[in-house]
């Protein structure tokens, strides 16, 4: 016991061999020992995940060796790092560096060297260790984004109380000149022009109602789609012929009871319609189409919903973008805001329902919309 307590050291070093090895494999970061060379001699099994490099393709060789072709400057930084370590004796600060992976994959790194000294206290070896910090940075990068949403959205809030107030001044010039028009298609032209306003004023009221609850649903007939997507095809008239774009529609005759928000409907419409539009610029063809669904619901019962779809002949799209496309401000477009689609989606969410695209290259987009019908 006396023999033990007087060199716990001695009795330490009998075991580091064997327990070693476990601990530095158990490391989630790549640790990577050189020598005074700085040639590896040794590497743990997390070395291999996060560089997809074979560890007996490091070991014998110098990082710029092995290490793939990516940033000059990174790769500059980390040999200058190790270099720095061997001279001072000192562990280098932190260094955050993005790698691209034999496979081609991003991911962000940092890295920090250690000097490891012999019994003589010289430094025999340079000792690296690499976490991966990708996920960190993706929750970090989400969190700007976040923040930045919410930016926009306060933006928004004080934007449509000022857009508010001209609004009715408008509205009512409007209405003072109705009166006099005789002829009927200025009345007709008029007429649109203050559902525009209306509708726009709608859109404005809802904004500002956003913060007090949900959108103002009511209890509705399907059959009203009918006349939601007539409005829509009336405002795009103008650009449909244009661009000579033909429009074919099948809807249900089957009546069901649905709650609905118009306006909001009719702003999902309208962006897909438009989306669909400036996807064909040299003419084609936009198929919109409603039919009823059953359901099997988890406790056995049935339930019905209504589906929307938008099929254009346009060029398609990549099926990797299919999530992308709903995030805030992601846009393939030259000049779009990438905020469309991501309304869209939060309209439809609010309505208990879902939204789906799928595009094949050069085959056109298909749009789906579900909504859940009222029972009974």
């Amino acid at each position: 016991m006396e023999e033990r307590l007087k060199d716990p050291i001695g009795r330490f070093g009998k075991i580091t061999e064997q327990v070693l090895q476990g601990i530095v494999q158990s490391i989630e970061a790549a640790v990577v020992l050189h020598d005074r060379t700085l040639k590896v001699v040794f590497v743990n099994e997390a070395f291999e995940r996060i560089f997809e490099i074979r560890g007996d393709e490091a070991i014998g060789n110098s990082p710029m060796d092995f290490l793939p072709e990516f940033d000059k400057s990174h790769r500059e930084a980390i040999l200058t790092r190790l270099q720095n370590t061997l001279r001072t004796g000192k562990k280098s600060p932190y260094h955050e560096f993005t790698y691209c992976s034999p496979s081609g994959r991003y991911r962000h790194l940092l890295a920090i060297s250690v000097p490891i000294l012999d019994g003589n206290r010289m430094i025999s070896h340079v000792m690296s260790l690499v976490y991966d910090i990708t996920e960190r940075k993706e929750l970090e990068r989400e969190a700007v984004k976040a923040a930045r949403l919410s930016s926009v959205a306060e933006m928004a809030y004080t934007l449509a109380h000022e857009i508010n107030n001209p609004l009715t001044g408008i509205k009512l010039g409007l209405s003072n000149l109705y009166g006099s028009l005789k002829k009927e298609e200025n009345l007709q032209i008029l007429a649109s022009v203050m559902k525009d306003l209306n509708r726009i004023q709608e859109i404005v009221k809802a904004f500002l109602k956003a913060k007090r609850g949900a959108p103002n649903q009511k209890e509705e007939r399907i059959s009203v789609l009918g006349d939601i997507i007539a409005d829509v095809l009336f405002h795009l008239s103008g650009q449909l012929d244009r661009q000579k774009i033909s429009v074919r529609n099948d809807f249900c005759r089957q009546e069901r009871a649905i709650r609905m928000d118009r306006e909001g409907i009719y702003r999902v419409i309208l962006n897909l319609f438009l989306n669909a539009i400036q996807a064909m610029p040299r003419g084609g063809c936009i198929a919109i189409s409603t039919e009823i669904l059953s359901r099997s619901g988890d406790g056995g019962g049935e339930s019905e919903e209504l589906r929307i779809s938008l099929v254009d002949s346009g060029p398609g799209i990549d099926p990797k973008n299919t999530e992308k496309i709903f995030k805030p401000f992601y846009s393939s477009k030259p000049g779009g805001t990438g905020l469309g689609l991501s309304i869209c989606r939060d309209i439809v969410s609010a309505h208990g329902g879902s939204i789906n695209i799928k595009g094949v290259p050069g085959q056109g987009t298909a749009v789906d919309i579900t909504l859940p019908l009222i029972k009974g």
